[in-house]
Parts: structure tokens; sequence; C-alpha cells
């Protein structure tokens, strides 16, 4: 039996889009932004992965990328939910992904169009080479960039930047493991343990919780339930005064 992994920020149409394959005989697994379909992607190894594209933390485009760009789950095929509006701007992104459905979708074209790219995907791992771990991790790096020029990068998006770090490093160590003469990838994963140090340095200084005044990072007491700042949608504790 196949798993989809079903990623979407609103939770009604996740459960109902998940019910609705469930019922058609798949197993089926949830994610509820980028982040978390990231690291339930490399845990579970899903058949499919059916994307939202305008998500919290990571979306849609971004997830779809890494996705493809990675040796080791590049073959997964990929069907982006949009709304109409959007689908002009998915003309680069639906070239990496294997179809897309549109919102509202309507139930048989759903079950239809998943089933349909699940029989023609690819069931085999493909051998990588060290220059496309190379430019896996550079991905990882352009993506870092993107979120470190925001003000509130170090307080809103810590998570996000940590794991493309953490990614990249990995990336570039399967490289040298395949390549170990590697001039790319010695080369960036020598700036990245360098820029590593200042990352930790910038969590270091992450502002408290009003409520429970713990320091992110600092002296390695981190906030239970935020341990890289505020969550998207602002909870009642970082509101108090």
């Amino acid at each position: 039996m196949s798993t989809v992994l079903v990623v979407e920020d609103s939770r009604s149409q996740r459960e109902c889009i998940s019910h609705q394959l469930a019922w058609s005989g798949l197993d089926v697994i949830q994610a509820s932004d980028g982040v978390e379909a990231l690291k339930k992607i490399q845990k579970n190894s899903p058949d499919l992965v059916l994307l939202d594209v305008v998500m919290p933390r990571i979306d849609g485009y971004n997830v779809c990328r890494l996705l493809k760009a990675n040796p080791q789950t590049r073959n997964i095929p990929v069907v982006f939910l949009t709304v109409k509006v959007q689908q002009l701007a998915l003309y680069g992104g639906i070239k990496l992904a294997e179809a897309y459905i549109g919102k509202p979708w309507q139930p048989r074209e759903l079950i239809g169009t998943v089933k349909r790219v699940l029989l023609g995907a690819k069931n085999w791992a493909d051998s990588a080479s060290a220059d496309a771990w190379t430019e896996y991790g550079v991905l990882n790096l352009n993506l870092i960039k993107l979120y470190e020029c925001r003000a509130d990068a170090w307080t809103k998006y810590g998570l996000q930047i940590t794991m493309f770090y953490e990614d990249a490093l990995a990336a570039f160590e399967q490289a040298l493991q395949i390549n170990a003469n590697h001039s790319d990838a010695t080369k960036y994963r020598a700036n990245l343990e360098k820029d590593w140090a200042i990352l930790l340095q910038k969590l270091d200084q992450t502002k408290p919780c009003h409520v429970c005044h713990y320091y992110y990072g600092k002296d390695g007491i981190n906030c239970a339930l935020y341990p890289f700042g505020p969550p998207e949608e602002m909870c009642r504790d970082w509101d108090f005064k």
C-alpha cells in the first residue's frame, strides 16, 4: 500500500484530503507546514507528497526544490495543491513537480491524479554523484541567505536556518565521501563551519521570553515550547507583559 504525505497548513483541508485518500485505500501521514514536511519526508520516505504552495515557515515551492535536489528524495513524486490565481506563479515549480491540482479540488480528480502519479513513479534509487550532493548543499545555503536577510531572522526563523545549516553540512560531507578531493565541496564545507560558529553566537543573543525569561541557547537553557522564538501565530505567552 502506498503512503502519501499531505502537507497543508489549513487543518480542515488537511483532514478532508487525508480522509478522501485514506478512503481510496492509501496510507496517509500529515504535515502542517514545510519544516514539518521535510522532517517527515526524511523519517518516513513517503511514496508521494501532496504539497500546498502557500504555507508558513517554508513554502511548498521551496520544499519541492529541496526534495528534488536531494539525491535521496528526488524520485519521490510531488503533486502541488494550488488555487487558480497561483497557477501562473507555479510555472517554475510545476517543472519540478509531477502534477498539480487546483483548489477547490474535486475528490475524483484528487484521487485519480494521485494514483496516476503513483503508478508512473520510479521505485528505485539513483546513484548520487559528488556534484549532485554539492548542488543540494548549495541550495540549502541559498535558502539560508533568504532567511538571514530578514529583520526577525533569529527570533522567528532560527529553526529553519539551523535545519538548512545541518542539511548543507551533511550534503557536503556526502559529496566528500564520494570524492574526497572535490574542490567545491571542500570549500563550501570549510566556509560553512566558520558560519556555524557565527550562527551559534547569534542564537545566544536571541531575546528572552517575557514569561519564563529563559534565554534561547544561552548557557544551554532553552524554552521548552519555542526554543527558537515565538511561533508563526503569536501565542498568549509572548503577548504577556
